[in-house]
């Protein structure tokens, strides 16, 4: 058995990076099922349900190679003391499995989330926002949620200084896509065969729900796009949002490493 951990920031192309696992490595499987949250990840696990932890060891269980989606930071899943089964298996999972980091652009990132959460707000209050993303269960608020661009810049950095974890970029990904996941099967230690397949995106958004809950409760196949909900995952979009110059220098000023790609 063995389990693969995909982190990133949220909005990060992680589902693009997970599908792109499971068409290039045979008997990868990233779970879902009735019992589980529509979009599962590691942090789900923080809801502390029984019947969650249950069917997910299951189904780790059941499978040869399952892929884990994970938002959290690395102290919310390498966590000092657990206080329950729920954060010991999390911290198992992190501490046992092969660590994969995708990152892209700050702009192109906050740019996705802000239309995938769809707030009533302008996006210039968006990026001044406090970050919402933590589990209270592990730590409190800390300056780095101040605002979304301070929490962006610091989830990577702190993914990026762990020495046995993957780092891949998304632009890399995209415009590089064979040789980024060859690097990726390398460091998985996973036979590589040829032709390397690429997930597209659905062009039925509808259909592609159906089926997507359909595979939920069993009745159909996970479709080769995972995404809850599928983007095109555009390059430069941050440009047509950050178009305010205000905006522009807030992102600069709040960054902690401009080092994206």
């Amino acid at each position: 058995m063995k389990l693969i951990l995909v982190t990133s920031h949220r909005r990060s192309g992680t589902h693009f990076l997970i599908d792109s696992l499971r068409l290039n490595i045979n008997n990868a499987v990233f779970p879902n099922h009735r019992y589980l949250p529509s979009d599962f990840n590691l942090g789900s696990l923080f809801s502390k349900d029984e019947k969650i932890l249950k069917t997910f060891k299951e189904l780790i269980k059941k499978y040869p190679i399952v892929i884990i989606k994970s938002h959290l930071l690395p102290k919310e899943c390498n966590i000092e003391n657990p206080k329950d089964e729920f954060e010991a298996f999390i911290k198992e999972i992190y501490l046992t499995a092969k660590k994969i980091y995708i990152k892209r652009d700050g702009k192109d990132t906050l740019v996705s989330l802000y239309k995938f959460l769809n707030p009533s707000i302008s996006f210039t209050q968006f990026i001044r926002e406090k970050n919402d993303h933590i589990v209270k269960e592990i730590r409190s608020e800390k300056k780095i949620d101040s605002n979304r661009v301070q929490y962006w810049s610091y989830h990577i950095n702190q993914w990026e200084s762990i020495s046995n974890v993957k780092k891949v970029s998304f632009a890399n990904l995209k415009s590089q896509f064979e040789p980024t996941v060859c690097d990726i099967l390398e460091f998985l230690n996973v036979p590589i065969s040829y032709p390397i397949l690429k997930p597209k995106i659905p062009r039925n958004k509808l259909w592609h729900g159906i089926r997507k809950k359909l595979n939920h409760y069993g009745l159909a196949p996970l479709p080769i796009n995972s995404s809850v909900r599928p983007n095109k995952g555009f390059e430069k979009l941050g440009i047509k949002y950050f178009h305010n110059e205000d905006d522009l220098n807030y992102f600069n000023k709040n960054i902690i490493n401009k080092e994206i790609d």
